[in-house]
């Protein structure tokens, strides 16, 4: 018995002793990089199958994980197919993620959050900033052109200009109709100071179910725009353009020849002919040809990003210059563009976004196109002493009156935009699918516009005898405080539930002010001052309207088959009478992913099919500021004559009884 025993023993120990062996964890190193491009990834997990043990990649997308020899490793990354690799005893293990195919499985930035592409039910349309930047405009609307269905854009051709933008047809007939624009968490109502090189994604929201979330001012459609973060190993990039514009499609305009035929034909019945002999001008003038030419543009962005797995950042620089078609129109614009955030801890992450911008263009005036048009050819741009052409001291037809070039020579306007836009934010991850988000972001802006009309007498009808030197300055002060909190969880892995509570204050105040003197002299070499000048006057204006609204959102996904959203905001303004100060914007949507059901699960024709359909009521809060405060002026009369005179006072605008809400109904 005691021999029996002792071999037993042996062989259990030598048992646990090989089992020991077999089971000691090793150390396997490796790096994860883009099966496509080479790069390397920042931020892959790597788990050991089955178990919670678990790494990242660091910057360099370097690993390394202790484990047992015989297990398995999976590897995830968003955006990448999941791939597992077993580690069979090897202490070096290389691998290389596919960029995931379906493009369903993409996430998509949706109001106050992301969502499955699969599960959206309303109408977003998600366009790549990198498909923005190809396209070299001065605003990124205008790059939204023919990429988007339902959105149309008209561009006005001035450099630097905002192009007017509706999302399926005009949702007002009162007020702003552009859409509102959400930039990193702020609200805006033009993007001209953002740099399409620094946009990650732009989302187009275009129907209720997923616009109403913005309330007060999602009638016109909501555009939210996402800018890079830093993403990877350190990189440093620069891009630049440099191309012309060429007028096309331009109308010919009748010679000088057929020009004085024609007015001499028109008044042949009441009059001897105005032009004797037509054929003695020849071509004459051709207006539209002599202030229209080829304008050269050119674009410069360099910048520096990347991530560790603790922070990501991504600094730029840009340079825009655009010449416009029209003679002396350019447009200069710097801007600036800083994101940073860190993970202060496993549940804490702070970051924030900037964007500075300066831009300088010297303006035309507003009917320029309109004057060379209507412009008689038979006028020579100069005659041979030197002087201007003068329609005065020509046969004249309809409103044939004015020079063009005289009008291009003395108009003296420019404007400067200086704007500093920014956002700071703090995530607190309170469970693992609870979060609380909240972020104060807000706008500094300032609009300089100098107008200066000199002392000049150039034809009988374009003639100025006092100088006028006028200066019209605009400031923007607006914050936006936001927190929400998000509770995201999948149960019984059939049902998904995302719920989102939230409340927002804001305040928009803008002050303006103009300022004109007479008979300043022209220092073409130097600044102007009204002190040099006389009757200086100064007038100025303010507006203010605060805000309060507060808001939620259910999304539910049921085997991805059916879904559902639904979200109500409801919204307070300074700016509406007592009794109408808060609205509510509510939405439903839902949706069917008939392409999953059992029985389409052999059929051929389509990859993915939805049925999906929307209510909802959003608002437009844009209306005339100061609408609800009478105004009025002072006055000196003299009504009975003599010495009688009296000071009185009148009103300027009248209240409306009642200011309420606009709401947009969309089915």
């Amino acid at each position: 018995m005691k021999r029996v025993f002792t071999i037993s023993g042996l062989v259990l120990f030598c048992f646990f002793f090989i089992n020991a062996v077999i089971a000691q964890n090793i150390t396997v190193k490796g790096k994860v990089t883009d099966a496509t491009t080479g790069e390397s990834l920042v931020g892959v997990t790597i788990a050991v199958k089955g178990t919670t043990t678990g790494t990242q990649t660091d910057v360099n997308g370097a690993y390394s994980i202790a484990a047992p020899s015989t297990v398995t490793l999976v590897f995830t990354y968003i955006g990448y197919a999941t791939q597992e690799v077993a580690v069979n005893g090897s202490t070096t293990i290389d691998v290389k993620l596919q960029a995931q195919a379906n493009e369903l499985q993409q996430v998509v930035v949706v109001g106050y959050g992301t969502q499955k592409k699969a599960d959206v039910t309303g109408a977003i349309a998600t366009v790549k900033g990198a498909d923005l930047a190809r396209q070299p405009d001065a605003n990124p609307v205008s790059a939204l052109q023919g990429k988007v269905a339902g959105v149309q854009i008209i561009n006005s051709g001035t450099p630097g200009s905002s192009p007017q933008i509706t999302l399926r047809g005009i949702g007002t007939i009162f007020g702003n109709t552009s859409p509102l624009f959400v930039v990193d968490g702020v609200w805006y109502h033009d993007i001209s100071f953002v740099n399409s090189n620094d946009i990650e994604s732009m989302s187009v929201l275009k129907d209720a179910s997923s616009e109403a979330i913005y309330g007060l001012e999602a009638a016109n459609g909501v555009i939210i725009i996402t800018t890079k973060k830093g993403k990877g190993a350190p990189k440093i990039r620069y891009d630049a353009y440099a191309g012309f514009s060429t007028p096309t499609n331009v109308p010919v305009m009748a010679n000088a020849t057929q020009y004085a035929t024609m007015v001499n034909f028109v008044n042949a019945a009441s009059s001897a002919s105005l032009f004797p002999n037509p054929a003695s001008f020849g071509a004459g003038t051709n207006w539209i040809d002599l202030i229209l030419h080829n304008a050269f543009t050119q674009s410069h962005n360099i910048g520096i990003s990347g991530s560790t797995d603790k922070s990501s950042y991504n600094f730029s620089a840009g340079y825009f210059q655009q010449n416009g078609n029209i003679a002396y129109n350019t447009y200069d614009r710097i801007t600036t563009h800083l994101y940073q955030d860190v993970q202060l801890s496993k549940f804490l992450k702070v970051g924030y976004t900037a964007i500075l911008e300066d831009d300088h263009s010297k303006d035309l005036p507003g009917d320029i196109m309109y004057k060379a048009y209507t412009a008689a050819p038979t006028v020579p741009v100069r005659y041979a002493d030197g002087t201007y052409g003068d329609p005065s001291l020509s046969p004249q037809v309809g409103n044939a009156v004015n020079n063009p070039q005289v009008e291009l020579d003395y108009f003296n306007q420019t404007t400067q935009n200086y704007r500093l836009n920014g956002n700071a934010f703090a995530e607190l991850k309170l469970t693992d699918y609870l979060s609380f988000r909240t972020s104060f972001g807000g706008t500094f802006a300032r609009q300089e516009v100098q107008a200066y009309t000199p002392v000049y007498a150039a034809t009988g009808g374009q003639f100025n005898n006092i100088s006028v030197l006028n200066r019209n300055n605009v400031d923007d002060r607006d914050w936006i405080w936001e927190n929400t909190l998000t509770f995201d969880k999948t149960f019984d892995k059939d049902h998904h539930l995302t719920v989102l509570l939230g409340q927002s204050s804001q305040r928009y105040k803008q002050y303006s002010e103009n300022a004109s003197a007479q008979n300043v002299p022209d220092f073409t070499s130097g600044d102007l001052y009204f002190s040099l000048g006389n009757n200086p006057t100064l007038t100025d204006a303010g507006s203010i309207e605060t805000r309060e609204s507060y808001f939620g959102r259910v999304n539910y996904a049921y085997k991805d088959k059916y879904l559902l959203n639904a979200t109500v905001r409801r919204d307070a303004s300074s700016v509406y009478s007592e009794q109408y100060k808060w609205g509510t914007f509510p939405s439903i949507g839902a949706g069917w992913v008939i392409s999953n059901e059992d029985f389409m699960k052999n059929q051929h024709i389509f990859d993915h099919l939805k049925l999906r359909g929307s209510w909802g009521e959003a608002g437009n809060g844009s209306i005339t500021p100061n609408l609800s405060t009478a105004q009025n002026t002072q006055f000196i009369s003299n009504l009975g004559g003599g010495d009688n005179v009296q000071i009185g006072s009148g009103l300027l605008s009248l209240v409306p009884p009642v200011i309420y809400w606009k709401i947009s109904t969309t089915l």
